[in-house]
């Protein structure tokens, strides 16, 4: 572990990181300091001010901004509790920035999660000195100025950067943030700060859109309301919504994020997906493709059974698949890397069950692409890396090659006929088909008995990215059918297992793959671990 060193803060010593930027340090001991500028995984601006402090020097005390020093052994600094140097230079800063702020917060998309809404309430709670006749000098380009009717002209409101991302940009403040995300971490200059001082505006460069695959992005970080996203504009105040910790299901670089719904009707609705902050894996970011896979979890789902092609009921399906179970002679089991850790150890469960007669494959027929450098490995199976936790090897290919050899195919949560419809078709020659689906693909259509399931963001479980991270899934409580159940209680059910609860499936998982032995949820926490690379590492980690 890294040495810790002194610094005194308000009079009160306190251990922190060597050469950690002091804003950090402040906040990591629950010392509560603003910043609009700044952003842990972006390069220091030092624009907004008003994360102030005071630092001693070899004059005294003076002014500094704390997230731009960094921490050093014997710094003695001051806070608005000791300072009211400090107090009042942080609400200064709110004047200044509020001064020529349009009042927009009863319709401001921003408003309930508004840095500026935040940092008023705490730094500033000043009354405004600016008189009416006076009149806001609201910023904005030539191109996007209007005349309201009140006669006061305004900088530019709703203006379409592009296909994702609307700015207002009179709301801005210029923090910067946008842009530097763009240079430094989508390594795509496509935003720049226009003007100077108090007229300075955000734009796009003359007659280019803003469109890159991580650009809204640039709406989380943006601390006010002058960039928003298209997909969410206008739909939720922020304030109904609900929040569980989750992991992208389309990649396997397992990016952490938030599941955003409301409970406000029946059953609910998923309303967002936002980037959730793990310095491991992806930062703050996450890619526009995994943030809108919210509206696939209302659109085309399984919610019942289907046999021999027509509608029923889940436990109708169920029953057939039973029968048709206890019936076969030779059973293929298809296990996937779309689901999670729980699922597939259900499968292995199920096979033993089966008593001989059961035969499991497992692996991706889908492309795989290269890494982005963001926060996308270019696998698009997240959990293919938990397949060979399990020992599951990737022999697809021997199960298309043998398939007249099986007169039962149990596919679990794996669209083989969507992934590759030339060698899902040799499948074809199994007389009974079942699948496990969250929607209704094109495996489910090929399929004699179809059983529904909850989809990735409706289970509690594990997944492990492709850099050997175990990482935790919640269930949002949001169901399209209140019948669906998690892929692993329906294998469960299939072979009479007995499981009560993700965790005994877990248990279960780590009884059957060393690596995973003397692990837990809490264990794994909400950033996950990195998972022992050896069998022989795993026991010594459990001793």
């Amino acid at each position: 572990m890294t040495d810790l060193i002194t610094i005194t803060v308000d009079g009160r010593a306190l251990q922190v990181k060597p050469k950690q930027q002091l804003i950090e340090a402040l906040r990591a001991n629950g010392i509560d300091t603003p910043a609009f500028c700044y952003h842990p995984d972006l390069s220091v601006a030092g624009n907004c001010r008003i994360c102030m402090v005071e630092v001693k020097g070899p004059r005294g005390f003076a002014f500094g901004i704390s997230c731009h020093m960094q921490v050093a052994p014997g710094m003695e600094v001051r806070t608005p509790a000791t300072s009211e140097n400090v107090r009042l230079a942080r609400k200064g800063v709110m004047e200044f920035l509020l001064v020529n702020h349009p009042l927009d917060c009863p319709i401001c998309d921003k408003a309930g999660e508004c840095t500026l809404q935040e940092h008023y309430m705490g730094q500033g709670r000043h009354e405004s000195r600016l008189p009416d006749e006076a009149g806001k000098q609201y910023k904005g380009g030539a191109d996007h100025r209007f005349v309201d009717g009140k006669g006061q002209e305004r900088g530019g409101k709703a203006i379409d950067l592009g296909p994702t991302v609307v700015l207002d940009q009179e709301r801005c403040i210029a923090c910067s943030r946008c842009v530097r995300f763009m240079d430094e971490v989508a390594k795509d200059s496509q935003l720049e700060l226009a003007g100077r001082g108090d007229h300075a505006y955000i734009t796009t460069f003359p007659g280019k859109p803003l469109d890159h695959a991580y650009d809204l992005n640039t709406t989380d970080i943006c601390p006010v309301g002058a960039l928003t996203g298209e997909h969410f504009r206008f739909q939720q105040r922020v304030w109904n919504l609900k929040s569980v910790e989750s992991i992208d299901p389309s990649d396997a670089f397992g990016a952490n994020l938030t599941i955003e719904y409301n409970i406000n009707g029946e059953g609910g609705k998923v309303w967002r997906l936002m980037p959730r902050r793990n310095p491991e894996v992806n930062k703050s970011w996450i890619a526009n493709r995994s943030r809108l896979l919210y509206r696939d979890l209302a659109v085309n789902r399984l919610t019942d059974g289907r046999v021999a092609g027509k509608d029923t009921t889940l436990a109708d399906a169920l029953a057939a698949a039973k029968t048709a179970l206890a019936g076969a002679k030779r059973i293929a089991l298809v296990a996937s890397g779309h689901q999670t850790i729980e699922d597939n150890a259900a499968l292995l469960a199920l096979a033993d069950a089966l008593a001989g007669k059961a035969e499991i494959f497992s692996g991706s027929w889908l492309p795989v692409g290269k890494p982005d450098g963001i926060a996308l490995s270019g696998d698009p199976v997240a959990n293919r890396a938990g397949l060979k936790v399990l020992g599951l090897a990737d022999n697809l290919d021997a199960l298309a090659q043998r398939a007249k050899e099986f007169d039962v195919l149990l596919t679990l949560g794996h669209d083989l006929w969507g992934a590759d419809a030339a060698k899902a078709g040799a499948l074809t020659s199994i007389p009974t088909r079942i699948v496990l689906s969250a929607w209704q693909d094109a495996t489910v259509r090929a399929s004699t008995i179809a059983i529904g399931i909850r989809a990735w963001a409706e289970v509690r479980g594990t997944l492990v990215n492709w850099k050997d991270r175990i990482q935790l899934t919640q269930a949002v409580p949001v169901l399209p059918s209140p019948e669906l159940e998690p892929a692993w209680r329906v294998v469960s059910d299939l072979g009479g297992l007995g499981w009560t609860g993700e965790t005994a499936a877990f248990a279960a998982a780590a009884k059957r793959a060393p690596r995973l032995a003397g692990l837990t949820y809490r264990a794994i926490g909400p950033e996950g671990l990195i998972l022992p690379a050896t069998v022989a590492a795993a026991a010594a980690g459990g001793a």
